[in-house]
């Protein structure tokens, strides 16, 4: 076998066409021909032409690299070698398996899962075992979750995680590639949590108004009850307890949580049969969104439940009650609603007022008038 090494220019930031050339900083590869027909090779797909990535952008190394890999495929070819394992594929789908087995959703599972099992075949990986940290990272940059000021890449990225963990745990992989952020923080995933600001009763009128048929109905469900769109999609009015309780379990975190619709919402639910909204949640998220458009209002569906939570918490409802309502821990919700709290409001107020008194002001923080004369 012929092993040459050639750089793969980036023509953004590299103005050399020299293939060879010795001082660029460009990735360095390595080009051979193998004869003894497609074949798998350390996770990795052998064809007659190949043209791999040595990981390198220095010279010597890669010359290093080279020499080792063409002892490594001549003691493949002379079978002195034999490597077994299992494929991506194969194994995110047997990790999925083992989720439904297990009553787990597989939403998000399923999602991160294919998008990893695409980037495997695009970029030539094959086997479990050619996922190195390296690649895995790699794969991480291109996914189009956000970050900085949303936990949505990663609460994605945890999804993922957790497949890498089960594999080690299988013994698939001696350990995840994923770097651990605990052991090398500088690959946590960092993000700005926003204060949330719910929508105004004033925004979720003119939905309201905008919408038509099923969609109106499902963001009446969701107005009333706080439910997310994962949540309010699959519901069905057959389930309806007492005729107007919903008791069930969230989507995202199996959190059981029951509460009551108007008695005027649940008959034109009804009327719907079931399912009330048939098709995908996707499909129901951009007619939500279309709404939005034709409302000229900026929110999410999952603004129908900052809605309702803060404006059951602005009313004096506790903490509590609400929670049994949503299905979200009081600690959860005192950390993202806490300004919207009445009681706690009511509380500082109570107190600074006594703080008042006590420096021998009145209750509005002003000297008493016998102070002033």
């Amino acid at each position: 076998m012929t092993f040459t090494i050639f750089r793969r220019h980036n023509r953004e930031t590299c103005d050399s066409r020299n293939r060879y050339d010795p001082r660029c900083g460009c990735p360095l590869h390595v080009q051979f021909v193998w004869k003894n027909g497609d074949a798998v090779f350390e996770g990795k797909k052998l064809t007659y032409q190949n043209k791999w990535s040595l990981e390198t952008r220095s010279w010597s190394e890669a010359q290093g690299k080279a020499k080792d890999l063409e002892k490594r495929l001549k003691d493949f070819a002379d079978g002195k070698v034999s490597h077994k394992g299992i494929s991506v594929e194969d194994a995110v789908k047997e990790w999925w398996a083992l989720r439904e087995q297990n009553k787990l959703n597989n939403v998000k599972a399923k999602l991160m899962g294919q998008k990893l099992i695409d980037w495997c075949e695009a970029n030539g990986v094959l086997m479990l075992a050619a996922l190195t940290t390296g690649r895995v990272m790699k794969w991480r940059l291109t996914l189009p979750f956000r970050t900085g000021d949303s936990s949505s890449l990663k609460v994605h990225w945890s999804v993922i995680n957790g497949f890498f963990n089960w594999c080690e745990g299988m013994g698939y992989v001696d350990k995840s590639p994923a770097p651990d952020p605990k052991q090398f923080p500088q690959f946590a995933i960092t993000y700005d949590k926003p204060e949330v600001v719910p929508p105004t009763k004033k925004q979720i009128e003119k939905v309201l108004a905008t919408a038509t048929g099923r969609v109106k109905l499902l963001a009446q469900l969701m107005r009333e009850t706080g439910m997310a769109l994962v949540d309010a999609q699959k519901f069905d009015p057959a389930n309806l307890e007492d005729g107007t309780l919903i008791r069930s379990n969230r989507t995202k975190t199996t959190e059981r949580y029951r509460v009551r619709i108007p008695s005027s919402l649940a008959k034109q639910l009804d009327a719907l049969g079931s399912p009330a909204f048939p098709g995908t949640y996707r499909e129901w998220r951009e007619r939500l969104y279309k709404v939005f458009r034709e409302a000229g209002v900026e929110m999410t569906p999952h603004g129908f439940r900052h809605f309702r939570i803060s404006a059951w918490l602005a009313q004096g409802v506790s903490v509590a009650d609400v929670s049994k309502w949503v299905g979200t821990s009081e600690k959860e919700i005192r950390k993202t609603y806490e300004h919207w709290i009445k009681e706690a409001e009511d509380r500082l107020d109570e107190v600074q007022k006594q703080a008042w008194l006590a420096q021998g002001l009145d209750e509005n923080g002003n000297q008493s008038k016998q102070e002033l004369q």
